[in-house]
This record gives C-alpha cells, sequence and structure tokens, in this order.
C-alpha cells in the first residue's frame, strides 16, 4: 500500500515538473531552419589524431624509462615507468 502512494506521488510529481512543451528561451533568435548548411563527417569528427609519449628518468629527457602509446585504432598501450619528466608526438591518423 505504501509503494503504490510512492509511486502515485513521484508520478505526479513528474507530470507537472514536465510542463508540456518547451517555449523559446528569452534573447535567442528563432528562424527558419531549412537554410542551415550540412556537411558529412567521418564519425568521431573531423581529423583524427593518435599519439606517442615518451617518459624519461631525468628533466634532461636523456634516460628513456617508459612509453604510452594511442593508435589510430583506439587502443592505448603502455611500457616501463610513468614520470613527470616526458615528451608528446601527435600524428594524423589516415
Amino acid at each position: 500500500m505504501a509503494l503504490s502512494r510512492w509511486v502515485v506521488g513521484i508520478s505526479a510529481l513528474l507530470l507537472t515538473a514536465c510542463g508540456g512543451p518547451l517555449e523559446m528561451e528569452e534573447g535567442l533568435p528563432s528562424g527558419d531552419m531549412s537554410s542551415v548548411e550540412q556537411r558529412a563527417e567521418q564519425p568521431g569528427g573531423g581529423t583524427r589524431y593518435g599519439q606517442h609519449r615518451t617518459y624519461y628518468r631525468e628533466a634532461a629527457k636523456v634516460n628513456w624509462v617508459g612509453a604510452w602509446h594511442a593508435d589510430c585504432s583506439g587502443y592505448i598501450t603502455q611500457s616501463g615507468q610513468v614520470t613527470q619528466y616526458y615528451t608528446d608526438s601527435f600524428f594524423i591518423c589516415s
């Protein structure tokens, strides 16, 4: 019995909170959207990039200790140690 009252109460709250169709907000232009330019893009949008990060033991970035790589297929690999000293390389996926 208590559960059904709770369900009815929540349902009534949701119905009153929704309030019907949205109105245009004040200050926003309303107009004909039929002339909006549309164009096709690859999934994910635009140019995609991969990344390679090399980690070093010291600030001089001489001794390599680890690496992180994100390829064009979305796979991420990591090896070695992660430190605060690193360089990033980005490449365009074809």
